[in-house]
């Protein structure tokens, strides 16, 4: 039989026991962490801000001439009894009613026809037979007036009607066999004291003639209506008006101008046509004299968990992270973003390993953090803060790789999650922009023009279909009356 040496006898152990222990200076932890449930907290049901919908309104003084003129003619005021006052009087419109408007008043300069009767009665004594006599003439007069304009609480046109008269081209006469008495010093005190009658019976025309709620009502109907903005994101705008309101009439340079102001609701959703249930019911008018021309939009955009996903992919995927003066390193394979509750979860799955003297521990497993998202205006992008391990995550890493834990991973990541929303927020710009650009002649009697100047983030909430940003769009918009 062979003999060992000793030199073999000795070696052979203390190889093998070499082996082990060099074995022994790495070893492998596998991470069996639990994915947090994918949930979304109860997210409240969004409320724009309340936005007035302020639209300047101009009307040229010759389109209500015109609109005057076209309305108001043949017989204005028929008195054709003689009982009571012994006279009956008939006024027609005798030719083109002018109109011109200064300030808060506008003056009427308006041509009458008038046919009066008037009967004389007369007792010359107890025992005489009575006289009773009937004649009638006809005449023309220029009625001038001045209405002071306002306008009432259910959207009519109010005015304060004075005036006084000229006579036209025909003066009152009685005709008596060959001769013709002129009888205008004894119809002007008469008409003087029917002046009043004659100005209440305008402001009557004028409301009647110059009725506002019909618009109104009609525009506070449509505008209830969602608009689709985009086909491709499905896009609808949709106002909820709550009150009207409109700053005092002025005149100035052949224009009589105003602001009409809507109180609304307005957003922009991306999930479907949203029902809606119109409110027929137009409220009051609330006359207020610091409106301004602004309005303000909410809008809604979701960046969908998979494209979140993505940019958090290329933001940390494949990027090894040092810690401990080089000791300890953790790389990132991959990484993707679910909801849970009203934070995000970052799934992060990692390979790495810590060196302590002639050790080396390496783990193998996913990772998972949370994070409460915000917008961060500086950048454009929704970011995370308050980064941490998941409980459950937090447990297995003191247990397998403690040293993970309490390094500033959590920090480096926190500060690397970025997800741009600018190309968001310039689509949703342009969208608005377009649709306001398009809208043009709303009405035949309405153009509208508007602008969005400033669109920003205003607040983040997370649905099972992604991240949401509620998105507040302000701009102008104005509009000309230029028919009637």
């Amino acid at each position: 039989m062979r003999k060992l040496s000793l030199t073999k006898v000795v070696f052979t152990p203390l190889a093998f026991a070499s082996f082990l222990t060099v074995q022994s200076c790495s070893s492998t932890e596998k991470l069996n962490t639990s994915a947090p449930a994918s949930t979304t907290a109860v997210a409240p049901v969004y409320q724009p801000k309340l936005s007035s919908v302020t639209v300047p309104i101009s009307v040229s003084i010759a389109a209500i001439e015109q609109r005057l003129n076209q309305e108001v003619n043949g017989v204005l005021y028929k008195d054709d009894k003689l009982e009571g006052d012994n006279v009956a009087v008939t006024i027609s419109k005798n030719g083109k009613m002018n109109v011109r408007a200064d300030k808060d008043k506008i003056y009427f300069s308006i041509p009458l026809h008038i046919y009066a009767k008037g009967r004389w009665k007369w007792d010359p004594c107890k025992f005489c037979p009575a006289i009773d006599k009937t004649e009638d003439t006809k005449f023309d007069m220029v009625i001038k007036t001045e209405s002071k304009i306002s306008l009432t609480e259910d959207y009519k046109i109010n005015t304060i009607t004075s005036g006084d008269f000229e006579w036209g081209n025909t003066k009152p006469t009685l005709q008596l066999g060959p001769l013709t008495i002129g009888l205008a010093r004894f119809v002007e005190p008469a008409m003087r004291s029917q002046m009043t009658t004659l100005t209440k019976q305008l402001d009557k025309e004028l409301q009647n003639h110059l009725d506002l709620r019909q618009y109104v009502a009609q525009a506070w109907q449509m505008m209830q209506e969602p608009v689709k903005l985009d086909d491709d994101m499905n896009a609808w705008l949709t106002i909820v008006p709550k009150d009207v309101r409109i700053a005092p009439l002025l005149a100035k340079n052949g224009i009589l101008s105003t602001r009409l102001g809507i109180t609304s609701y307005i957003s922009v959703t991306t999930n479907g046509k949203p029902q809606v249930q119109l409110n027929k019911n137009l409220p009051k008018l609330i006359v207020d004299n610091r409106l301004t021309d602004d309005v303000q939009v909410g809008l809604t955009a979701t960046i969908p968990y998979a494209h979140a996903s993505k940019m958090l992919q290329e933001q940390v995927g494949r990027q090894t992270y040092t810690f401990d003066e080089g000791k300890s390193q953790i790389t990132i394979n991959d990484a993707s973003i679910t909801p849970g509750g009203e934070q995000l979860v970052l799934m992060l799955d990692v390979n790495g390993k810590t060196k302590a003297g002639i050790f080396t521990k390496k783990i193998v497993g996913k990772v998972f953090l949370r994070g409460t998202p915000y917008y961060d205006a500086a950048t454009a992008s929704i970011k995370v803060r308050d980064v941490d391990f998941d409980l459950d995550t937090k447990d297995k890493l003191l247990s397998t790789a403690s040293w993970l834990a309490k390094n500033k991973f959590k920090e480096m990541i926190q500060q690397q999650v970025n997800i741009p929303v600018q190309g968001e927020l310039d689509s949703a710009k342009k969208m608005l922009q377009s649709t306001l650009d398009q809208s043009g002649r709303v009405h035949e009697s309405v153009m509208l023009r508007g602008k969005i100047v400033d669109i920003t983030p205003d607040n983040i909430y997370l649905t099972p279909e992604g991240i949401k940003a509620v998105i507040s769009a302000k701009g102008n918009l104005t509009a000309t009356v230029d028919k009637l």
